[in-house]
């Protein structure tokens, strides 16, 4: 549906309407900012005459508000179709904060309380609001686990394409762990315990995130959640969600091979662990092993291993830590290719396939996947390559400032051994001269000739100008790669292809 035209001109106080955001059954989303401080906020508007039953609700939905606002976590309210997708903001203040809106259908329902009404979107409905049963709070945890499964493989769990009170009925007997449902092209249901394939979770997560949504997509409202922990007293979904979103995970892209690693730090783990770990996985031995953050600063031996996880900035699930093996000037592969699903290999094979319409969609969303997973693998080799540059561009800075160093040291030294040359033959013609007298050493003459032999020695191997010419050849090299397409960013042209 179109968004409604924007009321220009709109004002409130110091307040000015910049756009409308959506509207809904009984109002409108406005967005407004404020003139002097430039603050933004979102005002939800009544655009209908209420009945006096709707003026509660809405009424119930303010009061509900400003008691979140208050007590923050504690005692939220059921919403019975708690979190579609939609009815979820984020803003950015340092990292990103989930928010649920829309309260009009809310209930304030603590772990014990029932509610008989029904409310909600079909689609994010737990099944005892379809059998008109009594409910409680699970009822959410069934809508979060539908909404977080459609977050990461871009579907509903069970049967989504059909109906909702369609695919209760052929779901109503799944086994309490199977998180997801599918139709094949015979019509057969099949049921599984893992989560699909293509998506863009590491092994750690999917495996932490499989046990999570077998807890909160259990049929069985009593054992929904997986019940209260001990000792904290609170749903055991609760708990596991909390320990998966403390893991510390880092990804390693290994440039020899453009294969991703992910390696779940343990507190307190040294480099020296995690880099053992990555020679057990890679063959790289650790002496080997060149590790780049993005800026292509090197990590640090000193610290923990926990240096590789940026925390609170965005995007830091998704942040890589490079590998080089400084054994090897020419990475020369195998590499890792990514993996074509069987429905787009099948399309590929026979492009004149005739498919129906539900399996034309899934060839088609999963060859986009693929396309843009290509574009990623791209880019993080791109990333990688110029955190090599940068690396090598800190290392040719160091080395000019160690080479300036030695030619300094070098010239005083080649002073002073100037002066020392000078002093022995300077010491040679007066022995000369002592000679004509009969005053004369053998064993001292010897020892000149020595020290005079070894100061000539010395001038050759204090010799260092050949190395301000290899930096500086070296300079030339860098800088020639900075200026080659492969130095810049191209997020922007691998957009638009």
């Amino acid at each position: 549906m179109d968004r409604p035209p924007v009321q220009q001109g709109t004002v409130c106080g110091s307040w000015d309407m910049k756009d409308r955001l959506g509207t809904g059954g009984f109002g409108n989303v406005c967005l407004y900012q404020n003139r002097d401080t430039g603050e933004l906020i979102a005002i939800k508007s009544c655009r209908l005459e209420l009945s006096s039953k709707n003026k509660d609700r809405w009424c119930q939905e303010i009061q509900i508000m400003k008691r979140r606002r208050v007590r923050g976590r504690g005692g939220d309210p059921t919403r019975r179709d708690a979190t579609r997708p939609e009815d979820e903001t984020r803003r950015d203040a340092g990292k990103v904060v989930h928010k649920i809106i829309d309260l009009g259908y809310a209930k304030d329902l603590d772990q014990g309380s029932l509610c008989t009404s029904f409310v909600g979107t079909l689609q994010y409905l737990a099944p005892e609001l379809f059998e008109n049963k009594p409910y409680t709070v699970t009822v959410d945890y069934w809508s979060f686990g539908t909404m977080i499964f459609e977050c990461i493989a871009g579907f509903r769990p069970f049967l989504h394409n059909m109906q909702p009170f369609t695919w209760h009925e052929k779901i109503k007997k799944k086994d309490p762990k199977h998180i997801y449902a599918y139709e094949e092209m015979s019509g057969e249901i099949r049921f599984s315990q893992h989560l699909p394939q293509p998506n863009n979770l590491c092994s750690i997560m999917v495996e932490q995130l499989e046990t999570w949504l077998q807890l909160v997509l259990n049929w069985d409202p009593q054992q929904r959640g997986g019940g209260l922990d001990n000792p904290s007293g609170r749903p055991q979904c609760f708990v596991l969600m909390d320990h998966i979103l403390n893991l510390k995970i880092v990804h390693i892209l290994n440039m020899t091979s453009a294969k991703i690693l992910s390696f779940l730090l343990q507190p307190d783990e040294s480099l020296h662990s995690l880099q053992s770990s990555i020679e057990r996985e890679t063959g790289i031995a650790t002496c080997n092993q060149e590790l780049l953050l993005e800026m292509g600063v090197s990590l640090d031996p000193r610290k923990p291993a926990s240096q590789c996880v940026i925390e609170g900035v965005r995007g830091w699930d998704s942040y890589m830590v490079y590998l080089f093996d400084k054994s090897k000037t020419a990475y020369e592969g195998p590499f890792q290719p990514r993996h074509l699903s069987e429905c787009v290999n099948y399309i590929v094979q026979d492009s004149k396939a005739l498919l129906p319409i539900l399996q034309l969609r899934k060839v088609w969303a999963e060859a986009v996947h693929y396309v843009s997973g290509l574009k990623e693998d791209y880019s993080r080799l791109f990333q990688g390559q110029r955190a090599a540059m940068l690396s090598l561009l800190r290392y040719n800075t160091n080395l000019t400032k160690m080479k300036n160093t030695m030619v300094s040291a070098s010239q005083q030294l080649e002073a002073k051994l100037q002066f020392f040359k000078k002093s022995i033959e300077i010491d040679l013609e007066r022995y000369s001269d002592q000679m004509a007298f009969g005053i004369s050493s053998e064993k001292m003459l010897r020892a000149w000739r020595e020290m005079e032999d070894r100061a000539v020695g010395c001038a050759k191997a204090g010799e260092i100008s050949f190395l301000d010419d290899q930096i500086m050849g070296l300079h030339t090299e860098i800088v020639e790669l900075q200026r080659s397409p492969y130095a810049r960013r191209q997020g922007d042209v691998m957009e638009l292809l």
